[in-house]
């Protein structure tokens, strides 16, 4: 079966964002699936790019991943106005491209940008293929509870594209259930809608992975130390964190230290120098292949969110990388992440931005140095039975064939 996956921003293990794409389109290419990742250079590094040919569209093939980047910039510093051209660019590159790429059987379509839905549907409209559309987060839903956009024109052309996406798709698979509920309020005529989590790389991140060194270099000795990985925009609300770190300055033994990078990072940065906070280390980011063994040389991991109720759904991979690493997470909000984590003793949840409950939580944390080591088992456990990837990974094939399927009648 050849695949096309469209993914604005792809990116490989030597990257320091997400890598669910990446995943995914290699175990299929390993079972013999011909797949052919349409994407922007934004996230590939120059390495991913060395064999590359082609100027406007560059050309090359990573662990059996046929990848067709087109130049378009992406930071995380822009701005709304220029992200949204990002998008738009995207858009219609990738359409016009997409139809050069011959026999395609299926279409797996993965937003976060919404817009990613375009060449799929050029590609319905004009050549026939069905595709499967991926919701990472609901657009324009999380943008708009967060009052980002406000452009009433611009907020009904969204709303109008992700309804046009949702009903020209063939099945729809989505992140959590949260997701799945808020895609049925827009779209209330019967669709099939998968939930298919972030995964745990459990042969990546692993409990018996030494990460004394890292510690012993930085110092950290027997502090507490909670990781933060990943963007640092406003949605991850990192502020949160230095409000924490300010009411436990008092405290030696625990530490907080957040790693990436983001719009936010500056003011951050700024923030913790101008209260003379010790308890916070801000570290630039690394590759996935190095974030392993930071990740082993932490005793908990940390995802944040703003105090906005939609956030809630999230999926983040900082969570499912600190479950496969035999690491308990703290939340600093309740929802499905919550209730896993609190039914399999595997670390806890707040209420959405309740700081009183979050300090609490740390400091429970930190007299109970035993129970976080079971706590990272369980957490461990729970990687391997219900979220590893080769099993995800089979289950997005499973509705990829699916769809294939009832298209070939």
């Amino acid at each position: 079966m050849h695949v096309l996956y469209i993914h604005q921003y792809f990116a490989t293990l030597k990257g320091t964002t997400g890598t669910r794409s990446y995943k995914f389109a290699r175990r299929w290419a390993m079972k013999g699936h011909k797949v052919t990742m349409l994407t922007t250079t934004a996230q590939l590094t120059d390495d991913d790019l060395k064999d590359a040919n082609g100027r406007f569209l560059r050309k090359t093939t990573i662990e059996g991943i046929r990848v067709l980047a087109v130049y378009v910039p992406y930071r995380q510093q822009m701005g709304m106005g220029k992200r949204i051209l990002s998008f738009l660019a995207f858009s219609v590159i990738s359409s016009v491209a997409a139809l050069f790429i011959r026999k395609v059987d299926v279409i797996y379509a993965t937003s976060t940008p919404l817009t990613a839905g375009i060449p799929a549907i050029v590609l319905k409209w004009l050549k026939r293929i069905p595709f499967v559309f991926e919701v990472r987060d609901q657009w324009p839903e999380v943008p708009i509870e967060m009052g980002i956009l406000r452009n009433r024109i611009l907020i009904k052309t969204l709303l109008w594209l992700e309804r046009l996406i949702y009903k020209n798709s063939s099945a729809i698979v989505t992140l959590s259930p949260g997701q799945a509920e808020g895609i049925k309020k827009v779209l209330p005529e019967e669709k099939p809608i998968t939930i298919i989590p972030n995964c745990c790389d459990t042969d990546v991140f692993k409990p018996n992975i030494n990460g004394s060194a890292v510690r012993g270099k930085k110092g950290w000795g027997d502090k507490l130390v909670f990781l933060h990985t990943g963007a640092m925009g406003k949605v991850n609300n990192l502020d949160f964190v230095i409000d924490a770190a300010l009411r436990l300055r008092e405290n030696p033994k625990i530490i907080f230290v957040l790693l990436g990078e983001g719009s936010q990072k500056p003011f951050l940065e700024s923030r913790v120098k101008r209260l003379g906070l010790t308890n916070v280390e801000i570290w630039p980011p690394v590759p996935k292949q190095q974030l392993v063994e930071i990740l082993a040389a932490v005793d908990a991991a940390l995802v944040i969110i703003a105090d906005y109720p939609i956030l809630q759904h999230n999926s983040a991979n900082k969570f499912f990388d600190s479950l496969s690493a035999a690491k308990p997470v703290l939340l600093n909000y309740s929802g499905w992440q919550r209730k896993i984590l609190e039914e399999n003793e595997a670390g806890f949840g707040c209420d959405l931005c309740n700081l009183d409950e979050f300090v609490e939580k740390v400091l429970y944390l930190n007299s109970h140095r035993q129970q976080v080591k079971q706590m990272g088992q369980n957490a461990r456990r729970i990687a391997v039975e219900r979220y590893d990837r080769n099993r995800l990974s089979d289950e997005a094939m499973s509705v990829i064939y699916s769809v294939a399927r009832y298209h070939a009648k």
